[in-house]
């Protein structure tokens, strides 16, 4: 079987050989070098459906639909988890307690060294602080930080507080 296209500028009908599809060519006519596509592939035809097989599978979704209602009818048809207390905060620590300091100079380090990881963790330890991170991010002093954090460059640590700003303020 071989790939029939049309010249681009001639508009003449071509024949090329299937093993010439994804390279150029030249026309015949007229000469003009053109990409020659791939050859069109035969779809492949579905299986039958297997009208035994959607039944077994029709019945197996009803029987765990049943299963599920008998288990929640056994157990009062609450849920069990609703009585049970909250889980702790998921950084471990009470929102009070977390140094700010600390967190923001971590998220700047992380950063510059491309520690994005460890970034993602200083921030959302942060988010737990709420408004307090968001404040103390506002008020930093970016020169102080950049002699802080060492080599990094001062616009660098500018972009990193906004971004750091933006990450508390959105929470994203």
């Amino acid at each position: 079987m071989s790939i029939e296209l049309h010249c681009t500028r001639c508009q003449k009908l071509i024949r090329a050989p299937d093993n010439a599809g994804g390279k150029r060519g030249k026309c015949p006519y007229c000469g003009h070098s053109m990409y020659i596509p791939m050859p069109v592939e035969d779809e492949i035809p579905l299986a039958p459906v297997d009208e035994e097989e959607e039944r077994r599978a029709e019945e197996e979704r009803k029987r765990a639909i049943r299963y599920a209602a008998d288990v929640a009818h056994a157990t009062g048809g609450d849920a069990s988890w609703e009585n049970e207390p909250p889980p702790p905060s998921l950084s471990g620590v009470a929102p009070e307690s977390i140094d700010l300091g600390a967190e923001v100079e971590a998220f700047i380090r992380a950063m510059g060294a491309s520690k994005l990881d460890e970034a993602e963790a200083a921030v959302h330890r942060l988010r737990h602080a709420g408004d307090r991170a968001v404040a103390y991010v506002e008020q930093q002093d970016p020169k102080a930080l950049a002699e802080l954090c060492g080599d990094l460059p001062l616009p660098v640590v500018k972009g990193f507080l906004k971004t750091l700003l933006g990450r508390l303020e959105s929470g994203s």
